[in-house]
């Protein structure tokens, strides 16, 4: 599903999206990961999803739920999550 141009601008600069990028990245284990990937179409699931949210706890100081994940899959969506 395209995003719209008014959620790609939302995303872009955004200074959670390196940080959040780089944590999908390490997890998953590929590069480049785009913000409106899902992470499920990434191979992603719950034990992944587990160690992401660890690491961005650990490193970003942000709390996001598992359920987040299953409502938002993409990294623009978990951003919206936090940003809300």
């Amino acid at each position: 599903m395209a995003a719209d141009s008014g959620q790609e601008r939302r995303v872009e600069g955004d200074p959670l999206l390196a940080g959040i990028t780089a944590i999908w990245e390490e997890v998953l284990q590929m590069s480049p990961i785009e913000p409106y990937d899902d992470i499920f179409d990434l191979g992603g699931h719950s034990l992944t999803i587990t160690q992401i949210i660890a690491r961005m706890r650990k490193r970003l100081d942000v709390e996001v739920e598992l359920d987040d994940f299953f409502d938002n899959p993409t990294i623009a969506g978990v951003i919206g999550v936090i940003r809300q």
